[in-house]
């Protein structure tokens, strides 16, 4: 049996859905990073595949070649740089949306269209995507709240963005007030070589039952959303590993208290 082989409708479908799997699996893990990227990477595996195919006559060859080589090689692509689990992560995601796709193309092209309108077909798959992707964002909002707050320390005044975390209830023993958490960066920034008093919390979270902060206190945080700002002071801090930021929109970690202090239901809280 012969089959016609259309270079331009082979490398069309390849980079229409390992787009759509690639900025899928970006959205899933929040690693983020520029649309260009996605494309550019998207458009030159889909090359290499219609190279690949046309050079490579066996079948099976071919096969090994694409998963093995080149949809690894995308995804490292898309995501440098990233740790090993993330690698590992996005290529299960984008093996699996890819296939979801793929299958579902295929079913709508044979089964409802009857063999006809097959860019049409494609183009539907698009659709439970933005769905999903709608969906997830609006979930985000209710749980991710984002502030931007300034911190006064010592005649300095450093501006960060902050995540809103309901999950965050650390509580300064020896002051009994609530602790954010910022990055060592941030806290670098901050007390530079000056002397600071640092004290030592100890913490419970998920993957660390047993840590130790070094905490210290700052002169004021402003938090500020919409038209309105609130005034903590003074306020707790806490230096936090790099890696709990890393490839994250924010620096900072507010307490849950915040919410009490703006004077809002929980829920209602989020911007």
């Amino acid at each position: 049996m012969n089959y016609e082989f259309y270079a331009d409708v082979f490398f069309l479908s390849n980079f229409y859905l390992d787009f759509l799997a690639v900025y899928l699996t970006s959205e899933i893990l929040q690693q983020k990073k520029k649309l260009l990227r996605y494309l550019l990477c998207s458009a030159v595996s889909s090359v290499i595949g219609c190279v690949l195919f046309l050079v490579i006559t066996d079948y099976d060859l071919y096969l090994l070649c694409i998963h093995f080589i080149v949809n690894p090689g995308m995804v490292i692509g898309c995501f440098f740089p990233a740790g090993k689990r993330i690698y590992g992560k996005a290529f299960g995601l984008m093996y699996f949306t890819i296939l979801l796709l793929g299958g579902s193309v295929e079913w709508l092209y044979h089964t409802i269209a009857g063999g006809s309108y097959y860019e049409l077909c494609l183009l539907s798959a698009a659709v439970p995507v933005l769905v999903f992707l709608y969906i997830l964002r609006q979930r985000r909002k209710k749980v991710h709240c984002f502030y931007q707050v300034s911190v006064e320390y010592q005649g300095k005044t450093l501006d960060v963005q902050a995540l809103y975390d309901t999950g965050n209830n650390l509580i300064d023993p020896y002051v009994r007030q609530p602790v954010h958490i910022i990055s060592r960066n941030v806290y670098k920034m901050l007390i530079e070589q000056e002397q600071a008093s640092i004290r030592l919390v100890p913490f419970s979270s998920v993957g660390c039952k047993n840590g130790i902060l070094e905490v210290f206190t700052v002169e004021k945080i402003k938090i500020k959303w919409d038209e309105k700002e609130i005034e903590l002071a003074p306020a707790v801090l806490a230096a936090a590993d790099d890696r709990l930021f890393e490839h994250r929109p924010y620096q900072m970690i507010l307490n849950r208290c915040v919410g009490g202090k703006m004077g809002r239901k929980e829920e209602e809280i989020c911007i």
